[in-house]
């Protein structure tokens, strides 16, 4: 199977820009103030290691190549190296839209855990399918890692209904107290994700929610008698198909039954701390992370 492209340079390039300054913006979801035994960008140094591709040229000690002709990097005591995971819903809904909602969770994903490489910290992808929690990747460190990943998580793909409260309470290693946990899905669902969170948080994880929808999701176009066919359906016959006249009180409903729906993720991440934004999956994937960062902030 074909994977998919998921990052070209230029939008690597649009990350580094000054302009922009994402990487500050995000600072807050990736960042903390406690000493840890890790290495970082503190001003007190700690240690040499060697220099492997994906490093930051600035930590290369010049004066040491110099003398040994090795290239070096200098490692600092810092506070903030942590480890975030970014947990990808898998169902059968995120595969709908044009593009479809699962390919800018990946994307997302991706230039998220860009961020988190080059800011010294580290990032592991997982896969929630039906009840399911699959590592994508080894955990990646560096941009050279973050380059291989690329190729796996492009390989992902959607199918069934996933169980999220069941899925990320089997992750294999969820972390305590070390990083962010990104949950990126469409919550159109039934199921219990706020179950999943909760668990996060009692783990002493931070928490951010990228909700990823659709156009027609966020502003149905419909008009006429329909078959509306759930994408997690069974077949015809499951009972979440439904035959409707589509007419204006319809979409009145629907747009209230929206409303209600965000406000509620809304309500529950407001009680916890936990950061969320939503966005539409044919926004331009570098101004989705730049107004969502800004959003988060806000949030705090």
């Amino acid at each position: 199977m074909a994977n998919r492209q998921l990052i070209d340079d230029g939008t690597v390039a649009l990350l580094e820009s000054r302009d922009l300054n994402i990487r500050s913006l995000m600072a807050g979801l990736f960042g903390g103030n406690r000493r840890s035994g890790h290495f970082g960008s503190s001003m007190e140094f700690a240690d040499y290691r060697p220099y492997t591709p994906g490093d930051d040229l600035r930590r290369i000690d010049w004066k040491l190549y110099g003398r040994l002709d090795q290239y070096f990097v200098k490692l600092f005591t810092d506070e903030r190296r942590q480890h975030h995971r970014i947990y990808i819903d898998g169902s059968a809904s995120m595969a709908w839209g044009e593009p479809e909602k699962h390919l800018t969770a990946l994307r997302l994903a991706a230039l998220i855990g860009y961020l988190a490489v080059s800011g010294t910290d580290r990032v592991t992808w997982y896969a929630l399918e039906r009840t399911a929690c699959r590592r994508v990747t080894e955990t990646v460190s560096n941009r050279e890692a973050w380059v291989l990943g690329l190729e796996r998580l492009g390989e992902l793909r959607c199918g069934g209904d996933t169980r999220m409260d069941v899925s990320v309470m089997r992750c294999t290693d969820p972390g305590y107290h070390d990083g962010v946990s990104f949950l990126i899905s469409d919550f159109l669902t039934d199921r219990n994700w706020k179950g999943a969170v909760d668990w996060l948080l009692s783990r002493k994880r931070e928490v951010c929610l990228i909700q990823v929808l659709s156009p027609d999701e966020i502003g149905p176009a419909l008009n006429g008698r329909l078959f509306l066919n759930d994408t997690e359906s069974v077949g015809e016959d499951d009972e979440r198909n439904r035959r409707m006249e589509i007419g204006r009180d319809r979409l009145r409903a629907y747009a209230e039954a929206f409303r209600w729906l965000e406000d509620d993720i809304r309500s529950f991440c407001g009680a916890r701390r936990v950061r969320f934004f939503m966005t539409s999956a044919d926004a331009p994937i570098s101004r989705i992370l730049y107004d969502g960062a800004i959003r988060s902030e806000m949030m705090q």
